[in-house]
């Protein structure tokens, strides 16, 4: 129960700490998710003993799984060369050069300590990076090196940091045996991940031939590959299951790309999300265990007789400044070796600041550390384990602290990166640059594409299906306010337009109908009470500036309904003709709502840019009152659902097929990016596959 206990914990702290970067997005989240762990220690006395082998097994593996499947192959091809230097070159050269000084900066380290500590801190973490570049503008060739070193970095970073500990667990270092050991877990690690993921990609190939073909069958095996991976390689063989771990699955899932056709598309796309909702938690808890451990670090440094407490901190930020100038000298050696090589692109050691500031450190370093043992070989203390991780926390914040910070500065640039989708290419970016007055942006393109769907629900309509017609497009109307409102400014057209005005219109023509009913005795008081208080939340809700404020309102909205059913028990009227004045109110109240938006809409008759908005931001809500009419005539019978939900899907089906041909269009004519393209049928297949399932969601 404990355990389960703690889960639950943890997650629910990742989801506090993402809804707070949602309202704070210049903090890394990472920092949040750090803060609520220090709280759940100092606060509620939350103590979590990390085991080293488990730890690395639960975390570490499927971590460095999941950067597999996001394996950048094309850029990788494209920058091999710095990619493959910063991946191994760099984290063996801030292995012993960061080594060297942290031993000459903080005598009380070993040796091997000291190596282990340069070596866990030398893997980037892209997530990070990324969370932070949502902010500035990159370069795209800086940020496509950061994506492709980090899937090896943390492997050679790691498979250092093992052999560092080893040593220092045995009580010798020997380099001769270090680098017989480094070779051995690399060797073999990378043969049992290649043996492994060729095992796992078969027994995929061989269910789908005789059939079994189950998506959450395929999603399991693909949960289970990093766990029985990492364990072959590191308990059968004692080599690196980190190798193997990264070996697999980048194995794993190049097969899986040429076998793509033949697979059930269904079990590409859930396996892909579950992997990021799994992901999005691991490395998460990782940060909340790290607010835990820190007390308890921080402790033992404060109270340790051989370390003043300021001289731990200074050692935590001259270690990141090390690492710092170590990935900036390199990355400025490396402008100048191309300079001489092409005799183009002067070096700019602006560039390379920015090279070493994105070396952020994340995830993969503190699961790492985390898992240093307590004991060594002959029964005593790990030395100075408490310290280490101590300055390696440091580390972590500090670098995410600077990044934050400095980035901005060294650019000088918002963001025009949109880093929850794949990146487009250097050529198709000089393209975009080229010919802009061309090209549309997302935005525009996926509005544009929605409201031909629209057009085509349109020409669909017909008696028997006019009430889904009007629910489907008053849909598709709001997922492009919802566009507008979210964007606003960042789209190149006028697209936020107020409709404020209007809403109060048609909130004005519906309570003057609604009076006039009640004088003329058409309803009862109880139905006038019921339908006033409707009209009095719609109109609260105008002044709403968030989709979140609305949504607040919903559990309300449920306490005044049961409120009001108490009311019409209580009452000497029936529920059922309460039920029908109801019904009557909201037809008729609609009715006055259309015919005063047509009689306010006369003046805007002229073509310009407000008046077409205007005309439009009428004809939505015209739209959203007939469908009001049109559902409250519907019978509500179990076969008219079923008949109902075939016309909706029909429909649905057909709409979105005119989208997917109108963004084809789109990109056949060069008015939008490839990778808007890719983006925009991605919403569009979702949709459909939404619509299939009976959800109908935009």
């Amino acid at each position: 129960m404990i355990i389960i206990e703690l889960i639950v914990i943890l997650i629910i702290s990742v989801t506090i700490s993402n809804v707070i970067s949602h309202y704070i997005p210049d903090v890394p989240v990472s920092l949040f998710q750090i803060a609520i762990g220090l709280i759940l220690a100092l606060v509620f006395g939350v103590f979590i003993e990390v085991d080293a082998h488990w730890f690395m097994l639960l975390f570490v593996a499927p971590l460095l799984y999941n950067d597999a499947w996001r394996f950048p192959k094309r850029e990788l091809w494209e920058l091999r060369g710095p990619i493959l230097a910063n991946a191994i070159l760099l984290v063996l050269l801030t292995t012993l050069v960061g080594g060297f000084f942290i031993h000459l900066l903080i005598p009380q380290f070993p040796k091997s300590v000291a190596l282990a500590l340069a070596a866990v801190i030398s893997p980037t973490d892209p997530v990070a990076v990324q969370a932070i570049a949502k902010r500035v503008k990159l370069p795209d060739k800086v940020m496509h090196i950061v994506s492709g070193e980090s899937l090896i970095n943390d492997a050679s970073g790691l498979v250092s940091f093992n052999t560092a500990i080893k040593a220092t667990v045995a009580g010798t270092f020997l380099l001769t045996e270090a680098i017989t050991n480094f070779l051995w877990m690399t060797f073999i690690g990378l043969l049992v991940g290649l043996i492994l993921g060729n095992i796992v990609s078969w027994l995929r190939d061989t269910f789908d031939r005789v059939g079994m073909n189950d998506v959450v069958f395929h999603t399991v095996i693909t949960l289970l590959s990093p766990f029985l991976i990492y364990w072959v390689a590191e308990d059968v063989f004692h080599a690196s299951g980190v190798i193997a771990v990264v070996a697999g699955g980048v194995l794993v899932k190049i097969l899986s790309d040429q076998h793509i056709d033949a697979r059930n598309p269904e079990i590409s796309v859930t396996v892909v999300r579950t992997w990021e909702i799994f992901a999005y938690l691991l490395n998460g808890v990782i940060f909340v265990l790290l607010g835990i451990e820190l007390p308890q670090a921080v402790d033992a440094v404060f109270k340790s007789s051989q370390i003043h407490t300021g001289h731990a901190i200074f050692y935590g930020f001259a270690v990141w400044f090390i690492v710092f100038a170590i990935r900036t000298i390199w990355a400025y050696g490396n402008q100048i070796m191309l300079y001489v090589k092409n005799h183009e692109n002067k070096p700019n050691f602006m560039i390379s600041i920015t090279s070493g500031l994105t070396g952020v450190r994340g995830a993969v370093t503190m699961a790492a550390v985390m898992t240093t043992p307590a004991i060594i070989k002959d029964g005593s203390e790990f030395p100075q384990r408490n310290l280490l991780i101590f300055v390696a926390a440091i580390v972590v914040i500090v670098s995410l602290l600077v990044a934050t910070v400095m980035l901005p500065i060294v650019t000088k640039e918002r963001s025009a990166h949109d880093f929850t989708q794949p990146e487009m290419s250097e050529s198709e970016a000089t393209s975009a640059e080229i010919k802009p007055k061309y090209e549309m942006s997302e935005a525009e393109a996926r509005i544009f594409a929605i409201q031909v769907g629209i057009q085509v629900l349109r020409e669909q309509q017909r008696d028997n299906n006019r009430a889904i017609v009007y629910e489907l497009i008053n849909r598709k109307q709001r997922t492009i306010a919802q566009i507008r409102q979210l964007l606003g400014d960042q789209v190149k057209t006028p697209l936020k337009a107020d409709d404020s005005e209007l809403r109060r219109v048609g909130i004005v023509a519906q309570r003057d109908q609604l009076q006039k009913m009640l004088v003329q005795e058409e309803i009862s008081p109880i139905t006038f009470s019921i339908q006033s208080r409707r009209l009095e939340r719609l109109e609260s809700a105008i002044d709403a500036s968030s989709h979140y404020q609305i949504s607040t309102q919903w559990s309300w909205q449920l306490i005044r309904r049961a409120i009001g059913n108490i009311r019409i028990w209580l009452s000497d009227e029936t529920n059922e003709k309460v039920k029908k004045e109801n019904s009557l109110v909201i037809r008729e109240t609609a009715k006055a709502a259309i015919k005063k938006l047509s009689e306010h809409m006369e003046q805007y008759n002229g073509d310009t840019v407000s008046h077409r908005l205007e005309r439009q931001n009428a004809y939505n809500l015209i739209v959203a009152y007939r469908y009001l009419i049109e559902n409250e005539k519907r019978s509500d019978t179990p076969e008219q659902r079923v008949i109902d939900e075939k016309i909706r899907v029909d429909l649905e089906i057909k709409a979105l097929n005119a989208q997917r041909e109108a963004i084809q269009n789109l990109y056949d004519q060069g008015r939008i990016t490839r990778q808007s393209d890719i983006n925009i049928r991605k919403f569009i297949n979702f949709s459909e596959t939404a619509a299939l399932a009976g959800k109908n969601e935009e």
